[in-house]
Parts: C-alpha cells; structure tokens; sequence
C-alpha cells in the first residue's frame, strides 16, 4: 500500500475507547478488593483476554469472579454494568461527543460492552460499534476494517483516522493502509488537534 495522500483530508473517525476515551482502569478502582482481582484478571487464567476475543461469556467470568470475592454473581453483574463508574477525560470525550467526522468506536472489550456503549448513547452518535469480543477477533486493524464497512458511507482504509492509546493497534492499522494518532493524555490531544484534525497525523 502507498503512502497516504496528504492533501486528502481525513474523512471518518475510529476511536479506541479504554485509556483514550476514559480511564480504562475507573470501573476496578472502586475498592483494593476490584483492582486486586483486576490485576490477577490474566495472570491467573487468561479470563481477560479469553472474555475479550469472545472465547468466554459473561455469566462464565462472572462466575470465576464470584469464586474470588465476597460478592454475589447479581453484584457482580450489576458492577460490571455501571457506566456511571467511567472516569471519561473531559475534552476528548466532549470532541468525541460534538461528532465532527462520521465516526466508530472499535474496542477490544468483551461482548458485554455493547450494553454499556447504549447506555452512553454512543449509538446515536457513531455510525457503527464494533466489539472484539463479538466479533471473536483482537487484530484492531481488522476490526477498523469492519467498522468501515458497516458505516453509512464507504471511506477508504487512508481516510479513516485510528486514535487509540496503543502503539500496537496504530501499527496494525497501518498495515492496512490506516493512518493513526497515538494518543497519550487528554491535555495533549486538545493540543494537537487544535491544528486541525489531519494535523492529527504524524504525532
């Protein structure tokens, strides 16, 4: 794949969710009991990863969770499903929220997560939703194709802008022809794209 023409703007937007649009880790900080269990989520058994790519349901984590806690499975389920727990960073959340471009959420999040994003309402203001744990697929350049093929209106891979926390999914992206912005902190991103989004490129 050639390099991006860089006098083409960029036309869509596909943003990560965890660690770009909010505090991946605000849902376990509720208490030492949730983060201890956070951080023993894959060094144990993989529950994670396995609930991630969809390889694992929800009631099959809730019940090994149940199994390391004090909680009932109805609590655990009713934790897992607040989104009033979401530290959301404030300027990116709300130039996500203004819909500048058309625009997808792709995350690798277990199948659970559709829930939550209509609860945000995120439906109503992205074209599509695409979840690894639904689509039983990790690979967030794959999962980027997805979203554009589901959205409204055909952008090709060069015009649809990945901003994701992650160097690793920029690089999968790109193997695609995808340009990406790696994001960092909620300060930083207000600086950068005040240049204007296709400025977004390149840092």
């Amino acid at each position: 794949i050639g390099p991006r023409n860089s006098l083409m703007p960029i036309q869509s937007l596909l943003w990560d969710f965890g660690d770009t649009l909010c505090n991946e880790l605000s849902l376990w900080q509720v208490s030492p009991a949730w983060m201890a269990i956070y951080r023993s989520f894959d060094d144990a058994d993989g529950i994670g990863a396995a609930w991630n790519r969809g390889d694992l349901d929800t009631p099959e984590v809730v019940d090994g969770l149940a199994k390391r806690m004090s909680l009932t499975e109805i609590e655990i389920h009713e934790h897992l499903a607040r989104t009033d727990l979401f530290e959301f960073f404030p300027f990116t959340y709300a130039f996500f929220r203004a819909r500048h471009l058309p625009q997808a959420v792709v995350t690798v999040n277990p199948a659970a997560f559709r829930e939550m994003a209509q609860k945000l309402a995120f439906d109503q203001i992205c074209e599509t939703i695409v979840v690894s744990g639904e689509e039983r697929n990790v690979d967030k350049g794959a999962l980027c194709e997805i979203a554009l093929q589901r959205m409204t209106t055909s952008f090709p891979n060069e015009d649809a802008l990945l901003i994701d926390n992650k160097q690793s999914n920029i690089d999968a992206w790109a193997s695609r022809g995808g340009p990406g912005y790696l994001y960092t902190t909620d300060r930083a991103f207000e600086r950068d794209v005040a240049f204007g989004i296709d400025r977004l490129i390149g840092h």
